[in-house]
């Protein structure tokens, strides 16, 4: 689309500024308290605007795909710039998702919570906690997963993009990837799988899900916590 002048910006914003606060309420489950829902819209909208400038239609991507991506991406950044972990709650990040993948190699099935905490010695509150700590430090994204058109990460929801987008990402040669990540969403226990599809592929928010299954709000953000440290497991190799 190249340079826009101020009108065809605001019509733009204007057209687009649904998604942008779809997205900002979606993924406000993991806000940290120095960010609210507005700070998400705002970057939201620095995104929208950087991808009207940024657009090419011989990309044969629709302006309304490619700007979903760069919404989604500057909220996300947005989320991650105010994000600060210790070394010490990266390594008890890590040894629950050692645990979680050690035991269910040793009984051939999902671990439960229960036998997680037990190994770990420690009690199910502080696993939970955990748990809700992996979806501030990984929110949607699967690090590493691989490059895309512009040069930037690839998270999942490029990779298990709907219909729509399926032929532009057989373009960019990430068929075996969508597999990988296919089997690996059918490996997790039903709730998790579940969860899992109605987040990425229904697009519904947190609060939805936990109204769907019948759960609070902050145990569905519990098992997608969980759901992200296994599927990260199960694609270690095309990170390796």
């Amino acid at each position: 689309m190249g340079k826009t002048n101020a009108r065809q910006r605001e019509k733009i914003v204007e057209q687009f500024l649904p998604r942008v606060k779809y997205y900002a309420c979606k993924y406000a489950f993991a806000l940290p308290p120095e960010l609210s829902v507005e700070d998400l819209v705002s970057a939201g909208i620095v995104g929208l605007l950087e991808a009207a400038e940024r657009y090419d239609a011989s990309l044969n991507i629709t302006l309304s795909t490619f700007a979903d991506f760069r919404i989604r991406g500057s909220i996300i950044d947005e989320v991650r710039s105010m994000q600060w972990a210790s070394k010490d709650t990266r390594k008890k990040l890590e040894d629950v998702r050692a645990v979680y993948a050690d035991l269910e190699r040793k009984f051939n099935r999902s671990a439960t919570d229960e036998e997680v905490a037990e190994k770990l010695k420690i009690s199910l509150d502080d696993l939970y906690k955990i748990l809700s700590i992996a979806n501030t430090m990984n929110m949607v994204s699967l690090d590493s997963l691989g490059i895309n058109s512009e040069g930037e990460p690839l998270d999942i929801l490029e990779c298990i993009a709907g219909e729509e987008d399926r032929d532009i990402l057989d373009e960019l040669n990430l068929k075996e990837m969508k597999g990988a990540i296919g089997r690996a969403i059918d490996e997790l226990p039903e709730k998790e799988r579940l969860i899992v599809t109605l987040y990425y592929y229904e697009e519904l928010t947190m609060k939805e899900i936990g109204r769907v299954l019948d759960i609070s709000e902050s145990r569905v953000c519990q098992l997608h916590g969980k759901a992200l440290m296994k599927l990260k497991t199960g694609m270690g190799h095309f990170r390796d």
